[in-house]
């Protein structure tokens, strides 16, 4: 598979933009001007849907934030707590009142 992320999304001055020029997310930089974490509202809702972050720029998140029910909070939270490029624990708030309920390990590390 081809990867044609440049194809669909443009990143300019701190915000993401879909193919159609519409904004779809923001970004972070560090110092240097490295991307360290995009944020993602593909549904425009006005809430975040995902968070992902790779801020030792080595070319794997080490953390990723989910809303799975759009509703402004992220639910799922994926950890990558060995660095080997796998999320390898998972976290899971179901009732919405900032504790989460479920930390597992992730299995197969995916």
């Amino acid at each position: 598979m081809a990867d044609n992320a440049g194809d669909n999304y443009s990143f300019t001055n701190g915000t993401v933009y879909d193919a159609s020029g519409q904004v779809v997310g923001t970004y972070t930089t560090d110092a240097s001007g490295q991307i360290d974490s995009v944020s993602t509202d593909e549904d425009h809702n006005g809430y975040v849907d995902t968070v992902i972050a790779d801020t030792d720029h080595n070319g794997s998140f080490e953390t990723a934030v989910v809303d799975t029910d759009a509703d402004g909070y992220g639910e799922t939270v994926l950890l990558d707590t060995n660095n080997n490029g796998d999320f390898d624990m998972g976290a899971v708030d179901t009732d919405h009142d900032g504790t989460y309920e479920t930390i597992a390990p992730v299995p197969d590390g995916t």
